[in-house]
């Protein structure tokens, strides 16, 4: 029974990075293309955005909640900052865009907090109103960012070699895990998540830190818009569809229970990379764009089965029972 739940405790720690190393080795032989400079490098982009989103879904899932408004939540965001782009100056639109996210992050939380529903279905129906307020503010067209070239470079910019939108992955890990292991915010957020009855009864101020959960994870949805949009350089409402399952899914198979009470914002980053790379290979291997629903969907499974499995050993290990 302890040899099984090393194993678990093995593959949070290195099972999705292993996943990794072996889809390149597969690749290499595949097709060469696929470790092209400029492969590697859309790869790193793609995951970066991914990534971003999927540490504020962390949060959120440690705490014990989820927030599948995030996707709408960037498509809005992406909208807002690219009409305010051809408008005003990059600092204001940064500024403006990031509140917004926070903002609708906060309506989550509170509708939540106060109201006492579920999360599930608080962001399942802020993801409708999102979504209808991004095709409403484009009239359903596209937004055409005009001029603004040093906007582009958060998307091409490199520094010493590595890409802009990696670096900026990297900040969003360094600061969410500061505040995750480092801070009684953090502490307070894994508490909840562990037992919520526990945590009220000790006097935390549950409502507050679940509206500012969502807060943050609104704002990464924001930063993951802003970050897209300097890649496209034009946005619809349309976009971010799909991103509330691709970041439940790197924030599980990085090793975060959806039971919460714990958080891993390393693994999530290193699941983006995973999730990238195999969106890559499909499209170098010339698969039907599909397939890649099925993958995504595949990995979900995989790793809420995962998790599963190793809280029940985790509970037998705790009672001394025997597999």
């Amino acid at each position: 029974m302890a040899l099984v739940l090393r194993f678990f405790q093995l593959f949070e720690s290195l099972g999705v990075l292993v996943m990794l190393l072996l889809l390149f080795a597969v690749m290499s032989f595949a097709n060469p293309v696929f470790l092209k400079y400029n492969n590697l490098t859309n790869v790193i982009i793609t995951a970066s955005i991914i990534a971003v989103t999927g540490m504020g879904m962390t949060l959120a899932v440690a705490m014990g909640g989820l927030d599948l408004s995030v996707g709408s939540n960037q498509a809005l965001t992406a909208c807002v900052a690219a009409s305010l782009l051809n408008h005003t100056n990059i600092p204001f639109t940064f500024a403006g865009t990031l509140l917004l996210g926070m903002a609708v992050g906060i309506v989550n939380g509170l509708i939540i907090s106060r109201l006492h529903v579920p999360a599930f279905v608080a962001t399942l129906g802020m993801m409708s109103i999102l979504r209808g307020a991004a095709l409403l503010y484009t009239d359903g067209q596209s937004v055409l960012i005009m001029g603004h070239r040093d906007f582009a470079q958060l998307n091409s910019g490199k520094v010493l070699g590595v890409p802009m939108p990696f670096i900026i992955a990297l900040l969003t890990l360094v600061v969410f895990y500061i505040l995750l292991r480092h801070t009684p915010f953090g502490r307070h957020i894994c508490a909840i998540g562990g037992n919520e009855s526990a945590a009220h009864a000790t006097g935390l101020k549950i409502g507050l830190i679940k509206v500012l959960v969502f807060g943050l994870t609104g704002m990464s949805a924001a930063l993951s818009g802003i970050m897209l949009s300097a890649q496209l350089l034009y946005v619809d409402g349309t976009l971010g569809a799909g991103l509330e399952l691709q970041a439940i899914t790197v924030t599980v198979l990085g090793g975060t229970s959806l039971s919460g009470g714990s958080g891993n914002l390393p693994g999530t980053l290193i699941a983006s990379l995973l999730v990238a790379a195999i969106s890559s290979a499909l499209n170098i291997l010339k698969i039907a764009p599909f397939y890649q629903y099925l993958a995504l969907g595949s990995l979900l499974i995989l790793a809420l089965a995962l998790d599963t499995l190793r809280r029940m050993v985790v509970q037998k290990v705790v009672s001394g029972g025997a597999l």
